[in-house]
This record gives structure tokens, sequence and C-alpha cells, in this order.
């Protein structure tokens, strides 16, 4: 999807314009499109009638397929679903897999969350204080401001 197509289904998306959205998104949804896979995954119609449960295994089909595409906050957000249990039973090993796909497509609030979950060995994550730290100082470099408190705790408590 072009920059200034994807800008506008953004724009569409915030001013909830969800019927023009789709009208918009639906050649790219046919075309396989991991940004508009995205988008889609985030919003129903009412028009199509779907249930809650259609629309949770909708979207995490959608969310899969935009991760696999190179999606950064696609892989976010099914490590934040599989953290916390969002659609699906909680999960450590798949939410930590999609925190890792998020960080090496370079989404820095992963490196937060994850580096969280690392450094104190949270969320049925094993403990990897090293790791977690390097994560939590490159978001905070990267201008995640809740790294950046978190690391002033870490230090003061040193």
């Amino acid at each position: 999807m072009e920059k200034s197509i994807k800008q506008k289904a953004e724009a569409l998306f915030d001013d909830g314009d969800l019927d023009v959205l789709y009208e918009l998104l639906a050649p790219y949804l046919e075309q396989g499109d991991p940004d508009a896979e995205f988008l889609y995954s985030s919003f129903s119609l009412e028009s199509k009638n779907e249930t809650e449960e259609e629309f949770e295994e909708r979207s995490m089909r959608l969310l899969i397929s935009a991760s696999e595409g190179g999606v950064a906050e696609a892989s976010y957000r099914l490590g934040v679903i599989y953290l916390y249990g969002d659609f699906v039973d909680t999960n450590s090993k798949s939410s930590s897999e999609y925190f890792e796909r998020a960080i090496a497509q370079g989404h820095s609030h992963s490196k937060f969350t994850y580096g969280f979950s690392l450094y104190y060995g949270s969320s049925g994550v094993s403990q990897d204080k090293a790791r977690g730290l390097q994560f939590l100082e490159e978001a905070a470099k990267e201008g995640v401001g809740l790294a950046t408190e978190e690391l002033k705790l870490i230090h003061a408590r040193e």
C-alpha cells in the first residue's frame, strides 16, 4: 500500500469512517497487503453482522498475516495479546516470539515491554537481566518514556 493511501486509511480509522475505510482497503485486502490487513484487524462493520467470536478469529488471522508480512505493530499487538490473554489463552512462548519479531522489525515499544518481562522474569518469561536491561536501554534511546522511567527505578535500586 502506498504511503499516501496508508495515511488516508489511518485518518479514516481515527475519524471512525469505517465504511469508507473498508471500501478503500478492499482492493488491498484482496491482494493480501499487510498494512491493509493490520488496519482491518482493528475494526468490524455493522453491515457485516460479524459476531464477537468471528471478529476475534478474523482479527487474529489478519494480525498473524500482517506480522508475517513485516508490520511491526501487528507483531507487537500479537505479543501483547498472548501476554495478557486477549482473544486467546496466555502463552509466554508465543508472546516472546512475537515480541522478538516486533523488535527485529524495529518496534521500539516492544523493546520496553519485552525488556521489562526479561529483566524481572515476569509474565512467564524466564529472567535474563542483562538482555532485559539491553532492550530497556535501547527503548529509552529510541524515545520510549516508560523505558527511561523504568531505568531510573532500576538504577536507584542498585
